[in-house]
């Protein structure tokens, strides 16, 4: 959007006067912003760079900033405006940055539940668990066996393990599926057959 007719639309609403014309001081108001915007735009920008992580939000910063100046009750008790205008600025960067600290802050905490959930879960797979998914892949074919060790338990991407097992990377991902269902199968047959 684009600051200038932000500046020329902005005041409209608050302090027109009949069928939407601006009010004797709004439009002198808004002359001045105006030019404000043309004088130091390219330096309110640079300034706020500063400050903020991109040019982008730098510009989105300073529209808000001049869109605050055009909502001003009695703009002309703000003597000088343009050190006003760069203070407002400042103050909205500041805001800016600490909603995302506190955006971040969130998401890491998020993460760190998610990690020791996961840990937990790890934790209450039984050591016999273990050992049956170790017998049952035994019962696989050679091929079925490397491919998920490689994959599953050593970390190889998929691509990797075809060229290590000369084989498709579909067939691959077979492989390790095929595993999967197998181990799983055994795992619960072995655990209802004890629980009977």
């Amino acid at each position: 959007m684009n600051p200038e007719k932000v500046i020329q639309e902005g005041a409209g609403g608050e302090g027109s006067g009949p069928a939407g014309d601006p009010a004797p001081g709004a439009q002198d108001h808004r002359d001045v912003v105006t030019q404000l915007f043309r004088d130091h735009n390219r330096a309110l920008v640079k300034f706020l760079l500063t400050r903020l992580t991109s040019e982008q939000e730098a510009r989105d910063v300073a529209q808000e900033a001049y869109v605050r100046l055009l909502q001003l009750d009695r703009p002309g008790a703000i003597s000088f405006l343009r050190g006003y205008l760069f203070r407002l600025a400042a103050n909205l960067s500041v805001d800016r940055i600490r909603h995302r600290v506190v955006r971040e802050k969130a998401a890491v905490e998020l993460f760190d539940e998610l990690a020791e959930a996961s840990v937990t879960e790890e934790s209450a797979i039984t050591r016999e668990e273990v050992d049956l998914a170790c017998d049952a892949l035994k019962e696989l074919p050679l091929k079925q066996q490397e491919a998920f060790l490689l994959h599953v338990v050593e970390g190889y991407s998929t691509p990797e393990v075809a060229r290590r097992l000369r084989v498709h990377e579909r067939t691959v991902r077979k492989y390790v599926t095929d595993a999967l269902l197998h181990c799983r199968s055994r795992i619960r047959s072995e655990s209802s057959g004890e629980g009977t």
